[in-house]
């Protein structure tokens, strides 16, 4: 009996605690534009499951990660409202490196964290 109220408790008290919240930013660049010098996009409060999508205006073609918390990744998109597939995904341990396209450019995004 001692062990099931004790393990009672410690399942309760682990129900109890926060959800950790997970924060992305990153700066995003046109052609015309050096790498980091561009709009930064922060999506904060993220959880498992849930996203932060947006459209680029004018289309972007420079990536670097400035904030990343884990389980987390940044998709890009050759048309608005996530259309196309993704074209790039980066990882978040990706952060402070600068990724850019020669080929085409990204006109909309999806953070996703797991």
């Amino acid at each position: 009996m001692k062990f099931t109220v004790t393990f009672t408790f410690v399942a309760v008290a682990l129900c109890a605690l926060p959800q950790a919240f997970a924060t992305v930013a990153f700066n995003v660049s046109p052609l015309n534009k050096n790498c980091g010098a561009g709009t930064t996009i922060t999506c904060s409060g993220l959880t498992s499951g849930h996203s932060c999508k947006g459209n680029f205006s004018p289309n972007q073609a420079k990536i670097v990660v400035t904030t990343a918390q884990g389980n987390c990744h940044v998709s890009l998109y050759p048309q608005a409202n996530q259309g196309g597939g993704v074209a790039q995904r980066l990882n978040t341990d990706t952060s402070g490196t600068c990724v850019e396209t020669n080929v085409a450019s990204w006109a909309s995004y999806g953070v996703y964290c797991d």
